[in-house]
């Protein structure tokens, strides 16, 4: 349901400006994951699934776009790069360990949807200073 939203919405509003709102709307729900442990905590959570969908094909096609002959390169490496997200999880789970819970495990993700944030943040700064950097679905 997210990622049917986010297509239409993306139709009125900058990808790079969509996906910036929905990693700070990630990073406070993940940050409320790791503060509120219970029923809230685990809604806020759920929640995050919404917006996250948005994300890895936003970051694909700001990833390539403009690599011209090198966007297969391009695109194998962001794909090849997904195995990041397998090195977070043993992280989460000493998080969890150390600190007794998996509560406090949730402040990695947030940390990776600032991470998104900034890159979405620094994408728009990229657009803006060249408007010619949009495809023409985009502009």
């Amino acid at each position: 349901m997210g990622r049917f939203f986010s297509a239409w919405l993306m139709r009125f509003v900058q990808p790079s400006r969509l996906m910036a709102i929905y990693a700070v709307i990630n990073t406070v729900l993940a940050a409320v994951g790791a503060l509120f442990p219970g029923w809230t905590g685990m809604i806020a959570l759920l929640l995050t699934s919404f917006f996250m969908s948005l994300m890895f094909p936003t970051i694909f096609a700001q990833g390539i776009r403009g690599l011209g002959e090198t966007a297969k390169l391009g695109a194998s490496l962001i794909v090849m790069a997904i195995i990041g997200g397998a090195v977070l999880t043993p992280v989460m789970g000493l998080l969890s360990i150390h600190f007794g819970g998996l509560a406090a495990a949730y402040a990695v993700p947030a940390l990776a949807y600032v991470l998104i944030a900034f890159y979405s943040f620094a994408d728009m700064r990229l657009v803006k200073s060249d408007p010619s950097a949009l495809t023409a679905r985009e502009a």
